[in-house]
C-alpha cells in the first residue's frame, strides 16, 4: 500500500442503495505538504482483524515531516467503524484523532491509526466520510478525504491449473473476478505472487511490481462491480520459469481496498517497479466458472525428475565399522527443491548406524554439514535426512559409518520421500529405494532375517515395485524436521 490513487471513488453500498458522491482530491496550500490516504476503505464485519490504516504525509522537497500535526475527523463513521489510536496518535472527543509526527524524513508512512472493523450495530453498507488535515510547523496545510464503509464485498476468481506447460516458455494466466456479494464494490485490488523460480512479467501500467524475494504484483482496478457481476481480464498475467522448472505455483488474491488488504502483510513489499505496458482492462462476462478456492494456481511443466536412491553393500566381520555412501541423485531433467525432498535410512537388523561427532563451530560457514539427518543417535531403527536442492544431474550424498554387530544377512534400505506432488513427477519410481545388504563371510541365511524385520518396516528383501508405493505412503507420514540447506 505504498501509493494510493489520490482521487476518491464512491464507496461500496448495498444493492438498491445509492452510492455516496465521490469526494474531492487532496487539497494543499501549494507549499508542498500533502496527505495520501486510501480513497475508499471497506471494513470487516465478522471476525475482524486489527489493521493499521495506511496514511502517508509528505512534507515536500527539501523538508521533513518533523513537527507536522495530522488530524483525522472520523465523526461521520462513529457507530459505523471502530478505530483506536496508538504510539504517535491519540483519540480525542467526537471521534477525532490527532497524530504528532517526529520523523526527519520527507515522507512518513503512518500506521498508528488502527481499524478494528465495522461496529457490531452497523448496517452492512453504511458509510461516511473521514477527513484528514495536516498542519506544518511553518503554517503549511493539506487536506484529504476517505470514504469508509461497514462490510466488504466477497470476490471469487477463476480456478486455474496448468499441466505439461512447455518449459522455458511463458505461461499465460487468463483470470477474472466475480463479486459474490453481499454489496457493490467501487473497485478492487489484485495481488499476484510468483512462487520460487517464477517471475511475473511487468507489462501493465495499473500494476506495480516487486522483485525483492518472490516476484509479485499489485494491480488496482477502479471499475465498480455489483453483486453477481463478473469480469474477465482482457489480457493475461504472464509468468516465466527456468529451463529446469518442474513444478511451480502462483498465488492470487482479489481484495476490496481496505481492511482485507492488511498493510502489515505488505512489509518489505514496496511495489516500486511500475508496469511498462498498457493498462490491464476488464471485459464483462458471465458469472460461471468462478470459485472461492481460486487462490493457488499450480503450474506443472513438461520436465520430470528421476530421483535415484544411493546405497550399497556392507561386507565384513562382526565388530567391523564400514563406511558407506548414501543419499540421492537426480537423473531427470527437472529440479526438485529441498523442502519437498527427504530420504530415509533404515539400517539392516544387526547393524548400527553411527552418526558422526558433532563438528566444531565453523565461523566462516563454508563447510557443508557432515550429518543432515535425525535423530543424532546410534542404533536407531530409522533416520530421516534432509537434502539440498537437486537440479538435473545433481546429487546429495554423505559417507556414513555402519557397524556390523552380529552374524547377519539382513537387508536395510535408503529410500527417497517426495512431497508436494513431486512423486507424481518422478519418471522412474522403481529406483526411489536402494538396498543396504550385509555380507558376513560364513554367515548362513538362517542366521539373520532375509528382510528388515522391524515393526513398521517394509517386508521386502529389497524388491522395489508394488510394495514401494505403500512404503512411500507410510514414509510420508513421518516427515521429521531436520536441518536444511540450499544449493
Amino acid at each position: 500500500m505504498k501509493r494510493w490513487t489520490r482521487g476518491v471513488a464512491a464507496a461500496a453500498v448495498l444493492v438498491g442503495t445509492s452510492a455516496p458522491s465521490a469526494v474531492g482530491a487532496p487539497r494543499t496550500d501549494g507549499k508542498g505538504l500533502t496527505i495520501e490516504a486510501p480513497p475508499t476503505y471497506y471494513t470487516q464485519m465478522s471476525h475482524p482483524t486489527s489493521v493499521g490504516l495506511s496514511v502517508t504525509v509528505d512534507a515536500g522537497s527539501g523538508s521533513s515531516v518533523r513537527g507536522v500535526t495530522l488530524t483525522m475527523d472520523a465523526s461521520e463513521v462513529q457507530g459505523t467503524v471502530r478505530m483506536r489510536a496508538k504510539r504517535s496518535c491519540t483519540k480525542g472527543a467526537g471521534y477525532v484523532f490527532t497524530c504528532h509526527l517526529t520523523s526527519s524524513h520527507q515522507r512518513s508512512e503512518l500506521y498508528d491509526l488502527v481499524v478494528l472493523g465495522a461496529d457490531k450495530r452497523a448496517r452492512a453498507g453504511a458509510h461516511g466520510t473521514v477527513r484528514f488535515s495536516a498542519t506544518g510547523p511553518n503554517g503549511q496545510r493539506a487536506e484529504a478525504e476517505m470514504v469508509m464503509t461497514a462490510g466488504t464485498p466477497e470476490f471469487w476468481g477463476r480456478k486455474l491449473s496448468f499441466t505439461d506447460a512447455p518449459v522455458g516458455k511463458p505461461v499465460k494466466i487468463w483470470g477474472g473476478v466475480l463479486n459474490h456479494g453481499p454489496m457493490a464494490a467501487s473497485g478492487f485490488v489484485v495481488r499476484m505472487g510468483g512462487g520460487p523460480r517464477l517471475k511475473l512479467d511487468h507489462r501493465y501500467s495499473n500494476c506495480r511490481y516487486e522483485e525483492v524475494g518472490e516476484s509479485s504484483a499489485r494491480c488496482v482496478f477502479d471499475t465498480p462491480v455489483e453483486p453477481g457481476e463478473a469480469y474477465a481480464f482482457d489480457a493475461p498475467f504472464v509468468v516465466e520459469g527456468g529451463k529446469d522448472l518442474t513444478k511451480g505455483t502462483v498465488e492470487m488474491r482479489i481484495l476490496a481496498p481496505g481492511q482485507d488488504e492488511d498493510p502489515a502483510s505488505l512489509t518489505n513489499r514496496r511495489f516500486e517497479v511500475p508496469g511498462k505496458g498498457p493498462k490491464l482492462g476488464l471485459t464483462p462476462t458471465g458469472p460461471t466458472g468462478f470459485s472461492p478456492k481460486y487462490h493457488t494456481i499450480p503450474i506443472d511443466t513438461d520436465r520430470h525428475v528421476d530421483i535415484r536412491a544411493v546405497a550399497g553393500g556392507l561386507r565384513g566381520q562382526p565388530g567391523d565399522v564400514i563406511p558407506l555412501e548414501v543419499g540421492l541423485r537426480n537423473q531427470g531433467q527437472g529440479r526438485v527443491d529441498s523442502r519437498y525432498l527427504r530420504y530415509e535410512i533404515v539400517p539392516p537388523k544387526g547393524v548400527t548406524l553411527i552418526p558422526p561427532d558433532v563438528p566444531s563451530v565453523d565461523p566462516d560457514g563454508d563447510e557443508l554439514p557432515s550429518w543432515n539427518c535425525s535423530p543424532r543417535k546410534p542404533g536407531e531403527d530409522r533416520y530421516v535426512c534432509g537434502t539440498k536442492n537437486l537440479g538435473p544431474g545433481a546429487s546429495d550424498t554423505q559417507v556414513l559409518r555402519f557397524r556390523i554387530d552380529g552374524r547377519t544377512t539382513g537387508t536395510g534400505y535408503v529410500r527417497a520421500v517426495l512431497k508436494g506432488g513431486y512423486a507424481e513427477r518422478d519418471s522412474d519410481k522403481g529406483n526411489n529405494a536402494a538396498a543396504i545388504k550385509v555380507q558376513v563371510p560364513g554367515a548362513r541365511a538362517d542366521e539373520g532375517p532375509g528382510s528388515d524385520g522391524r515393526s513398521g518396516g517394509p517386508g521386502w528383501g529389497l524388491t522395489v515395485g508394488a510394495g514401494l508405493a505403500g512404503a512411500l505412503a507410510l514414509a510420508a507420514s513421518a516427515w521429521y524436521a531436520v536441518r536444511r540447506y540450499r544449493s
